[in-house]
């Protein structure tokens, strides 16, 4: 009997996130542990309201992490890796694709300076402090830059 380890993203994939069970299902955990290794910062994720968001490519080089280098000032460097491929300026239709979840948990967990549900929109800066404030302990890993750059990577 064979399983199915492929990770589910949130929203069919527009999202940089995986769903808890998803992460789950690839660190080879229970959906409990790994919402406790996630509240430890074993492993990295942000928390907004009850829901964690788990970065898939962070996620997947703290699995393989002596392929990676772990640096506790990154921060910064994996959460513009995150939104890198974001406009400047984020209405709320790209925040629901980003996060892919419903408008009423961006109103209500997020709660982003300005930004409401009613269409207002907010800046990537906004979103990256936001994102920033949410990270759990968790050190990042980043990416080991050689002279050919970037090496081990998925």
């Amino acid at each position: 009997m064979s399983f199915d380890v492929t990770p589910t993203r949130r929203s069919g994939g527009a999202s940089p996130f995986l769903t808890t069970a998803a992460a789950a299902r690839l660190a080879g955990l229970t959906p409990a542990t790994l919402t406790r290794r996630l509240a430890n910062g074993d492993l990295p994720g942000y928390r907004f309201g009850r829901r964690w968001f788990v970065p898939e490519a962070e996620f997947r080089r703290q699995l393989r992490r002596r392929a990676w280098m772990v640096r506790a000032d990154a921060v910064p460097e994996v959460i513009r890796e995150l939104t890198q491929t974001l406009p400047a300026f984020l209405t709320a239709d790209d925040l629901e694709r980003f996060f892919a979840v419903r408008r009423t948990l961006l109103a209500e967990a997020v709660r982003m300076p300005a930004f409401s549900a009613r269409g207002d929109g907010t800046t990537i800066a906004v979103l990256e402090r936001t994102l920033q404030a949410a990270r759990n302990g968790c050190p990042p890993c980043v990416a080991q830059v050689g002279s050919r750059g970037v090496q081990g990577a998925a």
